[in-house]
């Protein structure tokens, strides 16, 4: 292959780069092998297991209750889908019933989890594209949502705070307020990431028709979330199959429109996770302003639950989040399984980086929102 440059024809060679484990460009440890034509990349492959925990196995060592802490290792940076999933599928496993208040409990952390996620995931692009300035704002705002799950479950990561049959305790004084007063701040800095991200003109040069995923691609490798909705993929699994209270709840699935762009590049999948941040403030308001009175838990002892299997999905900030699991009547899984959104996206990265400058491999894997932890497990 050659360039043009200056009039003059620079022949390039084909070179073979090997990034990773450890790379700042890369979401987690995974390794890249890659093919480089130039600065093309012109093939690409992609090494996981350097994260592998046997997970799933730990469960099978434990008690249905004391295997909650494990589901919040699945993805630590959203580790309240974890626990949900899990609980929820003992639940239908069990035939145990959830009083509203919790399960209104539940959605709220939740949907504080997903809009963590998202700012998050905002910091990552914005460190991958040298806006270093935003880096800081978004990590501003983020940290008062982690405030707000320190002052509900002492916690502000590994929070182990879902129990089967409904949440270990009961909202904290002042903690309400605290979500209502935190939504309202977001809601504001919204405008403040739209004016410094989707109105500048270096963020929208490198991300504008980059990493385009056709709904082809997403069908092809089964991938859900927002990265699926970027690409026009009407799929949410609140709406199509709601639990915990959702199907009560007033709000919208944002859809990649292509605006600026090509439906489904980087730029389409950063505006979806801001339009979905909107929506979850939606979501806060409604459940806290009618938070049901009542208990929080279910009373349930730590026995056997009947011999039978169960499948469960939630929508994680990531995409479908599932937990299959089985019990053989003891008082401890037989068998947990889950189906984690970020082992199906990686299996698109080879061919969605085909084509791309290197320069542009870090903007598109951290505008995926990969977890290497869920994939790996």
């Amino acid at each position: 292959m050659s360039f043009s440059l200056f009039g003059e024809r620079l022949k390039t060679d084909v070179t073979n780069w090997e990034v990773g484990p450890y790379h700042l460009s890369l979401p987690g440890p995974i390794r890249l092998s890659l093919k480089l034509d130039g600065e093309v990349i012109i093939s690409g492959e992609v090494e996981t297991g350097f994260l592998h925990r046997g997970l799933e196995k730990c469960f099978e060592l434990h008690s249905w209750k004391s295997a909650i802490p494990y589901a919040d290792r699945l993805d630590p940076e959203a580790a309240v889908f974890g626990e949900l999933v899990y609980c929820l599928a003992v639940e239908e496993a069990a035939n145990t019933l959830v009083p509203p208040r919790a399960q209104a409990i539940r959605i709220i952390l939740s949907e504080l989890t997903r809009i963590s996620c998202h700012l998050a995931n905002a910091v990552r692009i914005a460190r991958a594209v040298g806006a270093e300035t935003v880096l800081h704002y978004l990590l501003r705002d983020r940290e008062k949502i982690i405030d707000l799950f320190e002052l509900l479950t002492g916690a502000r990561f590994s929070l182990n705070f879902l129990r089967i049959g409904g949440v270990r305790a009961d909202v904290t004084e002042g903690f309400i307020e605290r979500v209502l007063d935190v939504c309202d701040l977001i809601r504001v800095r919204l405008k403040e990431y739209n004016d410094l991200f989707t109105f500048n003109h270096a963020f929208l040069k490198r991300t504008i028709n980059v990493g385009v995923l056709s709904p082809a691609l997403i069908k092809k490798y089964g991938m859900t979330g927002p990265n699926a909705r970027a690409s026009g993929i009407n799929a949410d699994v609140r709406k199509d199959r709601p639990y915990s209270g959702y199907e009560i709840l007033d709000f919208e699935v944002p859809l990649g429109r292509g605006e600026g762009g090509t439906l489904g590049d980087a730029h389409e999948r950063f505006l979806i996770r801001l339009r979905e941040v909107s929506q979850s403030i939606e979501i806060l308001k409604q459940v806290t302003e009618g938070l049901p009175l009542g208990e929080y838990l279910t009373p349930t002892e730590d026995k056997a639950v009947p011999e039978g299997e169960a499948y469960v999905r939630v929508e994680s900030s990531r995409g479908l989040l599932g937990c299959h699991l089985m019990s053989l009547g003891g008082t401890a899984p037989h068998r947990v399984q889950f189906r984690a959104p970020s082992g199906f996206h990686l299996q698109a990265v080879p061919e969605l980086i085909t084509g791309l400058k290197l320069e542009d491999l870090s903007v598109v894997l951290a505008s995926l929102d990969l977890s290497i932890s869920e994939a790996d497990r």
